[in-house]
């Protein structure tokens, strides 16, 4: 973890971990070595913080990422991504993959077909068909 080397010390002599939970992402960042994006409820990507960040798999960690705002002007002309489609209710949710109704790359199966958590290597994980 990111934190304190007092809390680092703290974690290696008891063998323990942190989980900390956040809906900013960019703050994640700094306290995590490993994230697990959620859509919804469900895990959608999990990687180590800098793979994650650098190249994300699941379309909406990407749509998460560039939210972050940039302080320096020069890199404000980054592609900006506004996600359009309906919200589904966390009471009704839909069939098939929940962020289906808001993906770009959407297909026909996606709608039908809920995605299995799939390794893509030793340290990354996404649940999203595009990656059958």
């Amino acid at each position: 973890m990111k934190l304190c080397c007092l809390d680092i010390q703290i974690q290696f002599q008891q063998n323990i971990s942190y989980l900390f939970t956040g809906h900013i992402i960019h703050a994640v960042n700094y306290v995590s070595d490993r994230i697990a994006v959620m859509y919804l409820g469900e895990i959608v990507e999990i990687g180590d913080v800098n793979d994650l960040f650098d190249n994300p798999k699941h379309h909406y960690t990407t749509s998460l990422r560039a939210a972050i705002p940039l302080p320096d002007p020069k890199l404000r002309d980054r592609e900006r991504i506004i996600l359009d489609g309906d919200l589904p209710s966390n009471s009704n949710l839909n069939t098939g993959c929940r962020f289906h109704t808001r993906c770009p790359m959407v297909k026909n199966r996606c709608k039908k077909e809920k995605p299995v958590m799939k390794q893509l290597n030793e340290n990354r994980f996404v649940s999203c068909l595009l990656y059958d």
